[in-house]
């Protein structure tokens, strides 16, 4: 295989568009075989949380696959979430990208043919832990995934809390049980191969595995991971009215797009679909379905994934059009904003809209974000008809006898019936009396406004409280309490936000609505007895240290103050520990098992760490260390102490810094 910085694209428009490759594939094959064995919950900020999931790739192809450490010709790894709730299927949550190195060619996943470091041999396997998968440094937006290629060092650097930097981020409200009843999730592993996409086998790249979740930050796995397949295409398995299409884009990549269609009832339907983008770098710029002329539209919605960490890409929502013939929402132009919020690789979007036409089958569009040979692409699938459709045939909207809209049933309405009594509609209209959908005014229509005379046709809406929660009422009775109003729109659907838990510096917590939440708020629906509010100060002693868990373990000494005594310097001689009245904070680890363990500062955005380990009590110091080197992606000057713990016993851990420096940083515990 040839290793040169740029791949061409018209190689690998060949091979993709030939359906990529499975198991005995010419060529190196890179699949995620294994996703989410592990997961870690980093913690949360600002009611958002970070995550990482442990990842093994195992090469499919009949060739060696480059593992090129330190370039650009490594795999790049990505992690995404997602959630099934009330028929939609959304993503959640991304990360930036892990960037690979040494694979160690593990047995497991075929007849294993091992290479050295630099390679990934044939039918072999390689394991990311979940803390190893933690503050990727790679953006997405360094990455042709059509071709494979990106830059290396990358482009642009991860910003923002070590908790969150880079790392797959899922906002609390999106988890939170209560705040999601039924609600089923997955999360997906996405390894972008240099060398695989050119040899056409980049189309089984992204793999996904279903998860329980049972809290904010209490995430396990379920079942097996389904190998070589997008996670959008579990949602036509959950719900067979799906309906589902690969797009191609020629020259390109391609597109997966569900579509489902619901009878809302009275005539209305609801219209859900999710686009994924699996390596089209033209990347979407547009979405346009078919609607009939004269159809009446609500409730039109759209949905995407934020972008984070200091990524380039503008995370603006999509605006939506309605004109005679078509809906159509749409990112700002490539040219006024090359960065502006496409569907770009490995992302989904939504669309949905009701409409009071029923659904057949006619194309929807995708508008090409990049300049390029497409410039959009099209598949038919579940939609309004495209086609104009008789105005008799749709349904009759709410409090039909009020005919001037003037929101009472009255002699006006009955005068507007008596205009065009005798009329009926031929195809192109509906006359203006027929209250009773038969599409003619006769003597019924006239019958039908008495019955229903002096009714208040007031309409009714959604009423979003400003203490929380949500009430069906006229817009004049929401104004009143000081609600917010959407007319038309049911509380079901209202999507209304709800009160959730803010926790003060004291450790204290209230039940607030956000914008009363003065201090740390955890999401909406979130409540206090499920969090653990930190109390300003803790882990600055022993006697308050943090619980460390197994996995990634978040801190800052910054705000830290010196403990005493220092540490023992005499058990880690040669390793500059030079502790230095070091700011310090405390972790607290109970092993559930006995066995050799293994506890690291490497973080790639810290500083240079010092550490020391106590064993059941706060002045037994059992070892320390001040530097470590050799495995990539770490800060230069890091610590690590392999340990053989002891079931039940406690480790206290001290993190401090070489000479008093001090930073963000995490302690990884594997």
């Amino acid at each position: 295989m040839t290793t040169s910085a740029i791949r061409t694209a018209a190689v690998a428009a060949a091979a993709i568009v030939s359906g990529g490759a499975t198991a005995g594939a010419i060529g190196p094959d890179v699949v995620c075989f294994y996703a989410a064995n592990s997961i870690s919950y980093l913690g949360s900020q600002d009611g958002i949380g970070g995550y990482a999931i442990s990842t093994t790739s195992c090469n499919y192809g009949d060739e060696e696959a480059d593992w090129h450490g330190g370039t650009n010709n490594t795999p790049l790894i990505g992690q995404n979430a997602y959630r099934l709730k009330d028929g939609r299927f959304e993503q959640i949550g991304m990360s930036w990208l892990k960037h690979s190195f040494c694979a160690l060619s593990e047995p497991g996943c075929g007849d294993c043919q091992p290479t050295d470091c630099s390679t990934l041999g044939i039918g072999c396997a390689d394991t990311y832990g979940a803390g190893l998968n933690t503050n990727p440094s790679g953006p997405r937006s360094d990455v042709n995934a059509f071709t494979g290629y990106y830059p290396y060092p990358f482009n642009v650097s991860s910003t923002g809390p070590s908790v969150l930097r880079g790392n797959l981020q899922i906002r609390d409200a999106d988890l939170e049980p209560s705040q999601n009843p039924g609600a089923s999730y997955l999360l997906e592993a996405y390894y972008l191969s240099t060398d695989d996409a050119p040899a056409g086998n980049s189309a089984n790249n992204a793999s996904w595995r279903s998860v329980n979740v049972s809290g904010v930050g209490s995430i396990s796995s379920t079942g097996s991971t389904e190998v070589g397949e997008a996670a959008i295409r579990k949602w036509a398995v959950w719900d067979p009215s799906v309906d589902m299409n690969d797009v191609h884009v020629p020259g390109d990549g391609f597109f997966i797009v569900g579509a489902k269609a619901t009878d809302l009832g009275g005539g209305t339907w609801h219209y859900e679909y999710a686009v994924w983008n699996h390596n089209c770098d033209a990347s979407a710029g547009s979405f346009s379905v078919p609607v009939p002329s004269g159809a009446t539209v609500t409730n039109v919605g759209f949905h995407d994934v934020d972008y984070h960490s200091g990524e380039i890409y503008d995370s603006t929502d999509w605006t939506a059009s309605v004109v005679p013939g078509s809906i159509t929402w749409s990112t700002t132009p490539y040219s006024e904003n090359p960065n502006a919020n496409a569907i770009r690789w490995a992302t989904m979007y939504n669309f949905r809209f009701d409409v009071n036409v029923a659904p057949e089958v006619a194309p929807i569009t995708l508008g090409m974000f990049k300049p390029g040979d497409a410039t959009s692409v099209s598949v038919d699938t579940i939609s309004p008809p495209a086609e104009p459709v008789d105005p008799c045939d749709l349904p009759l909207g709410y409090c039909p006898e009020d005919i001037n809209n003037d929101f009472v049933v009255d002699v006006n309405d009955m005068l507007e019936s008596l205009g065009s009594f005798g009329q009926c509609g031929d195809g192109t209209f509906r006359p203006v009396g027929d209250v009773n959908g038969d599409c003619c005014v006769t003597v019924d229509d006239l019958l039908s406004i008495v019955g229903n005379w002096n009714m208040d046709c007031t309409p009714v809406g959604a009423c979003c409280l400003i203490a929380g929660g949500c009430t069906e009422s006229t817009e004049v009775e929401c104004d009143a309490v000081g609600g917010s109003w959407s007319d038309g729109v049911s509380c079901a659907s209202a999507e209304c936000p709800e009160p959730g838990a803010c926790c003060a510096n004291d450790g204290s917590c209230t039940f607030v609505m956000e914008d009363d939440c003065a201090d740390t708020y955890q999401g909406d629906g979130v409540d206090c007895e499920s969090v653990n509010c930190p109390v300003e100060g803790a882990g600055d002693e022993c006697d308050s240290s943090f619980i460390a868990s197994f996995g990634a373990n978040p801190f800052d000494t910054s705000f830290a103050t010196p403990s005493s005594p220092e540490p023992d310097e005499s058990m880690c001689s040669g390793t500059y520990l030079d502790w230095n009245n070091s700011q310090d904070i405390w972790f607290l680890y109970t092993p559930a098992s006995s066995g050799n363990t293994h506890f690291t500062t490497c973080d790639s955005s810290s500083y240079d760490t010092s550490m020391a380990i106590y064993e059941n009590s706060c002045d037994n110091q059992i070892a320390c260390n001040g530097d470590t080197s050799g495995d990539s992606g770490c800060q230069a000057y890091y610590s690590a102490i392999n340990l053989n713990v002891i079931a039940g016993n406690t480790y206290y851990i001290r993190i401090g810094g070489w000479q008093g420096d001090t930073g963000s940083g995490t302690l990884t515990i594997e």
